[in-house]
């Protein structure tokens, strides 16, 4: 059976709202692009840029489907006006034009860009997927404007439309500086609650470290550090995959992914295949009870058998009946017992 993230990228498993959590170990943008350009020809397809110019993001994205760009990174706090341009933009990598809507917004006012986009979704009049870069630089500004902004596209969402967000989950919302923000829901938890797919990275170079550490059976001190060596890999990441059906049933599943060059395609893979063997105790334990023999290398014939095994399956083991009666106990005062009708703590102030 093919993975769940393999359906997901291919188009075979539905999924209107995936939401990638990443960190600054690991980025989400390799796959993120990926789900977006596997997206149908006949989709148009809306890029809200919060972080990436849209000028180096745009050529990142694979397929001649129509786009259109909400440009949220050149104006982030309103310093000229909000303009909207269409230019004729190589939008892929085998030199297909197409005229390229780019309409320039500021995160100051997240509701205008909620109308606007909007606007963009039902002016296509066909099926579309957004894909929002990063979530964060939205919350960052309004947190309840974000979920009014999610909750507006998901209304216009049909079977075959989607969204694409990268969330970046080491990011503090604006509602975490408020006072009794402890209270209060997390952002990311409510956007885990809201998307049908939830795929969370990890390194796999982090992982596999953790792992060669544990095969050593040592234990290195963690210090705080916002990036590593050996952090952020573009080849390959682990991810775990937590997915909703229409059914309301939920699967789980562990997997990575491996990219042979920057400008190759991803391929799903297991995840041993990318961190290598893991030492775990359970995997360990099942492995040697699949493999050990308690019967083999003894002076004696334990095993049984075929009429030695069937007699013993026919045998009438001896049964006790049970009881229908019922133990009962029961209590008779006697004259000598000393009973205090008094209350012992009567005269305690309480």
């Amino acid at each position: 059976m093919a993975p769940i993230l393999e359906k997901i990228m291919a188009g075979k498993e539905a999924s209107p709202f995936i939401l990638v959590k990443d960190s600054l170990e690991q980025s989400g943008q390799v796959l993120g692009l990926e789900l977006l350009s596997n997206s149908p020809s006949d989709h148009a397809i809306i890029l809200v840029c919060a972080e990436t110019a849209p000028d180096r993001l745009l050529p990142l994205v694979k397929g001649n489907q129509k786009k259109a760009i909400v440009d949220c990174y050149s104006n982030p706090l309103g310093w000229v006006k909000d303009t909207t341009s269409t230019t004729n933009t190589s939008s892929n990598r085998d030199g297909l034009s197409d005229n390229t809507t780019t309409v320039t917004l500021t995160l100051r006012n997240i509701r205008k860009a909620t109308k606007v986009i909007t606007d963009l979704i039902t002016s296509q009049r066909s099926n579309f997927t957004i894909y929002f870069d990063s979530l964060s630089q939205f919350l960052i500004a309004s947190v309840p404007d974000t979920f009014n902004l999610l909750r507006s596209i998901t209304a216009l969402l049909t079977d075959t439309s989607r969204i694409i967000a990268i969330h970046h989950e080491d990011i503090p919302d604006a509602d975490s500086y408020l006072p009794n923000s402890s209270s209060k829901p997390q952002a990311s938890n409510s956007l885990a609650h809201i998307a049908t797919t939830l795929i969370t990275l990890k390194s796999s170079e982090a992982l596999r470290q953790d792992q060669e550490d544990f095969r050593k059976g040592t234990v290195t001190a963690k210090e705080f550090c916002y990036l590593t060596v050996f952090g952020n890999a573009w080849d390959s990441a682990v991810c775990e995959v937590e997915h909703k059906r229409k059914s309301g049933k939920v699967a789980k599943e562990t997997n990575a992914y491996h990219q042979g060059t920057p400008t190759g395609n991803l391929t799903v893979v297991n995840v041993w295949d990318v961190v290598g063997d893991m030492p775990d105790i359970d995997k360990m334990d099942l492995e040697e009870s699949q493999t050990s023999d308690p019967a083999a290398n003894l002076s004696f014939n334990l095993n049984l058998t075929e009429e030695q095994r069937k007699a013993k399956n026919d045998t009438v083991l001896p049964y006790l009946k049970t009881q229908e009666s019922t133990g009962a106990i029961y209590y008779e005062p006697d004259a000598a017992d000393d009973f205090d009708d008094d209350d012992p703590d009567d005269d305690l102030t309480i």
